[in-house]
């Protein structure tokens, strides 16, 4: 066993697959991509990495795996590839994760089709193959319907509960405290949702509670968001005129074959912006753009809209206004997304050894937390900001 320290949950040890994977280089690249993005910008602490995340994700899914293991839950080599699917969860990570995956979105070229080819395609396949373990199986736990898919990626998996933790630590946002023993404790996975002991409802509560919290107090936070779109727009800009290759996910792909994906994160980002800083041929509106985020004078947030139910406004009527009193197009950036909370159709409560749906239980706050957020933000660049302001008030 080799020890690794980790600031949330002390010692996670790893086996000699897991060190394998862990020292490969397209797993060292984690080290080198932020968790939180661009939370740093408003948060100072917000630092931490994609590697001490998917640690700790692992360090989870061994926990909760070996209470599995001995209620019967899973068979031994379902509990091994269960702890290889949490570590290399996060691998397919893009540079400051969703700010530039979105830039690939459109072209249907996300995290995951990264972390497949990655799995499949780079140094990782050997490791993972040389220990006797298959690469498809890991893959088939991300896509599959299981219990061991529900510990991975379900309404309280092993990747939020982690992450809540540690965001809020790096953060100093005291929203994501969760009891994580009591969790670990109570719950029990399905194929279709979740099941927990009526003992275990507090620290459930909880953890929705913070999670609802730390969305809007962190990862939909009205300056980081806008710094992310931000960066989306600047990413273009950088891909349109110093790196054209870029534009095709295929490319990506050729950088894993080729053994540079390992090398694809948020410095290189930062070292792309720098080139084309210094470049002739990039139009002046592209370097201040750069200069901009770099100096810490992103877009103004100028509408803002928040509902837990019902109907809101058509956000298009609020960018068409500002494109009529002669803001550019590209200086405005509209976000809108229906955010999911809770879907309470997968939580089963056990009480008294019956099984009751959450609809039915009354005597919970789930009951009545709400199951998603609408998030409606326009933003526009700074120097537009008071413009926009008078007019939308």
């Amino acid at each position: 066993m080799k020890k690794i320290y980790d600031e949330i949950h002390g010692y996670v040890e790893l086996g000699d697959v897991e060190v394998g994977i862990v020292d490969s280089p397209v797993f060292q690249r984690l080290r080198r991509v932020k968790q939180t993005s661009l939370a740093f910008i408003v948060y100072p602490g917000a630092t931490h990495s994609r590697f001490s995340h998917s640690l700790g994700t692992y360090y989870l899914a061994d926990k909760l795996g070996q209470r599995l293991l001995r209620a019967s839950y899973m068979s031994d080599k379902e509990y091994e590839y269960l702890r290889l699917a949490a570590l290399l969860h996060d691998v397919g990570q893009f540079p400051f994760s969703h700010s530039i995956e979105g830039y690939y979105l459109p072209k249907e070229f996300g995290n995951k089709d990264l972390r497949e080819y990655v799995i499949l395609r780079s140094d990782l396949r050997d490791v993972i193959n040389d220990h006797g373990y298959d690469p498809r199986k890991i893959l088939d736990i991300y896509t599959g319907n299981s219990i061991l898919s529900s510990v991975i990626d379900s309404e309280v998996d092993v990747d939020r509960l982690d992450y809540l933790v540690r965001d809020s630590r790096h953060t100093g946002v005291q929203l994501g405290n969760i009891d994580l023993e009591r969790l670990l404790d109570t719950i029990t996975y399905r194929e279709d949702g979740i099941e927990v002991l009526d003992k275990g409802i507090i620290s459930l509560e909880n953890f929705y509670i913070s999670r609802l919290h730390m969305y809007q107090a962190v990862y939909y936070h009205k300056t980081i968001l806008g710094y992310e779109l931000f960066l989306r727009n600047i990413y273009s800009s950088v891909v349109e005129y110093c790196k054209p290759e870029l534009k095709d996910p295929s490319y990506i792909r050729d950088m894993v074959d080729n053994g540079l994906i390992a090398y694809w994160d948020d410095e290189w980002v930062y070292s792309s912006m720098y080139e084309c800083l210094g470049s002739s041929t990039v139009p002046q509106a592209v370097t201040t753009k750069i200069r901009n985020f770099l100096d810490r004078k992103g877009p103004k947030v100028v509408y803002e809209e928040v509902a837990y139910k019902g109907e809101t406004s058509y956000i298009s009527e609020i960018v068409d206004q500002l494109q009529r009193i002669g803001i550019p197009q590209e200086s405005i950036y509209a976000f809108e997304e229906k955010i999911s909370i809770i879907d309470k159709s997968k939580i089963r409560i056990i009480s008294k050894n019956k099984e009751k749906k959450l609809k039915d239980y009354t005597s919970t706050l789930l009951h009545d937390l709400p199951e998603y957020i609408v998030m409606k933000k326009v933003y526009v660049d700074y120097e537009y900001s008071r413009k926009a302001r008078e007019v939308l008030s």
